[in-house]
């Protein structure tokens, strides 16, 4: 879903800007298109991002009238950042900085949103929820989007290729909810069980048509089956948690 910038009202988070979303864009779409009208109106909030990276989230964010604050421990990546939101013409509305989210070097209350992607899942779970919950100003919300443990097939995709994710601390439902205590309130949403199929038809044997058609009708069929087996969500990939300070 897009609209030119010209038809967009300014501060409405309701729309998403895919070559923002840097990587698996397919997949992080309907991700992004549950948490930003989440944020509600974000012309003149001040919103920190953990784990900026290349900075798309950032950019999004202050596209959308958001003063924002990204942080990362790379400074390569914090460079990339600068110059992805000077091509947008968003870098007055954007600082970055080297900082270490379990240790965030803001007063209290600072903050009206709190974002990251796939952060969470690199540190101690509970120490970044606190830091957050402390930066939040009241009734602010942190929207942490974390990869989940329990999908069969991502999980023999990390086992046999990606070993460094034996160190990660990947999210079960349970650890959703631990997450969530350090907050008043939680709200939660799990994303692509069969869906994950689809990628079959992308890296495996690369047919475009049949990777669109596929991921169409899993990402249906996912809907359905979790709205009718709650319980499937511990075996998604992706877990999106609106947590709320009153």
């Amino acid at each position: 879903m897009r609209e030119s910038d010209a038809s967009r009202p300014a501060g409405r988070p309701d729309t998403v800007e895919t070559d923002l979303l840097l990587w698996w864009e397919d997949f992080y779409l309907p991700v992004f298109e549950y948490v930003l009208p989440k944020m509600g109106t974000l012309e003149g909030k001040k919103v920190l991002e953990l784990g900026t990276g290349t900075g798309g989230t950032a950019t999004l964010l202050a596209k959308q009238g958001a003063s924002v604050v990204g942080i990362d421990l790379l400074p390569f990546r914090l460079a990339e950042a600068k110059e992805r939101a000077t091509q947008h013409n968003v870098a007055d509305a954007v600082n970055f900085c080297l900082m270490d989210a379990t240790q965030l070097a803001f007063p209290d209350n600072t903050f009206d949103v709190v974002i990251s992607k796939s952060v969470l899942v690199f540190t101690a779970h509970t120490q970044t929820a606190r830091e957050c919950y402390r930066v939040l100003k009241p009734g602010g919300k942190a929207i942490f989007i974390e990869n989940m443990r329990n999908h069969p097939a991502v999980w023999l995709y990390r086992k046999m290729w990606l070993k460094y994710s034996r160190k990660l601390h990947y999210f079960s439902v349970r650890d959703i909810e631990t997450v969530g205590a350090e907050f008043n309130t939680l709200e939660h949403r799990e994303f692509h069980l069969f869906a994950v199929g689809a990628l079959f038809w992308q890296k495996g044997i690369p047919i475009p048509a049949f990777y669109r058609w596929t991921l169409r009708h899993l990402n249906t069929m996912d809907a359905y089956l979790l709205r009718r087996f709650p319980k499937l969500k511990n075996l998604c990939w992706i877990t999106a948690m609106i947590c709320h300070k009153t």
